[in-house]
């Protein structure tokens, strides 16, 4: 049996967020195939973690065991990641930058003890597979600045991003701008299809 943790980093509202649906979408088909995995659920919003930003006038407390350490061993006792998101302003959500902020600690999550080239070393090397699934805007923004990015700090962590990064663009533009998430998601669906028989 396999733990998958999924984290809902989207700040739309539930029943308007394309990234959800997409998750969503990934997690029910996921479970038809894998029922007896456990999915754990994190949405961000909810968590009081992810709405603290780092600053020098908080930076002695920030990392403790309820905003921190708690997280980090969650993180280490599952052996997936479906992570959704949107695109901000040609950025990730607050939400999820606190996120990593809190669980990017060295020697907790990443070392260079060890290390014979200056590389650091990722101790979440647990993790076999991060699916990401992301929305952006128009397409003549450029999808690499946003969950390259995301791809990058997991893959220094250890976690291994195996999937295909799964990118629904073109949200802010007529018709997809009028349709419901759940119609938007026939311009992905078989991307996730595919995705979700090879995590």
């Amino acid at each position: 049996m396999k733990k998958v943790l999924v984290i809902n980093s989207s700040v739309s509202q539930i029943n308007n967020s394309d990234s959800l649906a997409m998750s969503n979408m990934f997690i029910e088909e996921y479970k038809k195939m894998n029922p007896n995995d456990e999915i754990i659920n994190l949405d961000l919003n909810e968590t009081k973690m992810s709405q603290k930003t780092l600053t020098r006038n908080n930076i002695a407390e920030y990392f403790n065991q309820e905003d921190s350490f708690d997280f980090i061993e969650q993180l280490k006792s599952v052996d997936k990641i479906v992570l959704n998101f949107s695109m901000v302003n040609w950025g990730i959500p607050a939400i999820l930058k606190n996120y990593i902020d809190h669980i990017t600690i060295a020697n907790l999550t990443f070392t260079y003890k060890g290390s014979t080239d200056g590389n650091a070393i990722g101790l979440l090397s647990n993790i076999q597979d991060v699916q990401i699934l992301a929305t952006k805007g128009g397409a003549g923004t450029p999808n690499s600045a946003f969950t390259e990015y995301v791809k990058n700090i997991w893959e220094f962590l250890g976690a291994k991003v195996k999937s295909e990064i799964i990118i629904n663009e073109m949200m802010d533009i007529p018709p997809y701008a009028e349709q419901t998430p759940i119609e938007n998601l026939e311009k992905v669906k078989e991307q996730i299809l595919k995705a979700v028989k090879n995590f």
